[in-house]
């Protein structure tokens, strides 16, 4: 079987992303009435930075995410990286809430961190699935990042749960301003 993200190797160290790989977990949805199952992928901005030829370390491959674009791999992305499964799986909870991006097409859930310190923001997409797939919702984790500057725009905020509902439901998701 072919590893979705490849192992890297960098500087000597090789780096696995087999904790990156897809997995499905199950959510009691009491907006649907039945348990939800929920198909979980990430992107490569989980452990890439933007792309800078001129901040780009001489000898490190150049990383192409799924649109093409150039990035550069990053240390810290990818040691919190390491935790971002348990975190989107706990947000199977009744009290995880998420909030609407200033994009209004995806989520982010943010906590604080200690090494480094202070908010980590995890971004992704909830859609239904197709009618012919095993799943009945399909979540990205499109980027994940420690705030080394200003915060993401963050609308209004929703319960996980709730949302996954709404989304398998096809109800509005939009919270209020």
């Amino acid at each position: 079987m072919t590893a979705y993200f490849p192992a890297l190797t960098i500087g000597g160290q090789t780096y696995d992303f087999s904790h990156l790989e897809p997995f499905t977990f199950a959510i009691q949805s009491q907006l649907a009435k039945r348990e939800l199952q929920v198909h979980v992928t990430f992107s490569s901005h989980c452990f890439t930075q933007g792309y800078d030829a001129t901040m780009h370390p001489a000898g490190e491959p150049i990383i192409l995410d799924g649109a093409k674009r150039q990035r550069t791999f990053c240390a810290i992305r990818y040691r919190l990286s390491l935790v971002l499964p348990a975190v989107i799986q706990g947000l199977n909870h009744p009290q995880a809430k998420v909030h609407e991006t200033a994009a209004m097409r995806n989520w982010a859930y943010s906590m604080t961190i200690q090494d480094p310190s202070g908010p980590y923001h995890v971004f992704f997409e909830v859609r239904r699935a197709a009618e012919d797939r095993p799943q009945d919702l399909n979540l990205v984790v499109e980027s994940a990042y420690h705030q080394t500057d200003k915060p993401p725009k963050l609308f209004g905020k929703m319960g996980f749960m709730l949302l996954c509902g709404k989304v398998y439901m096809r109800q509005p998701t939009s919270t209020k301003r």
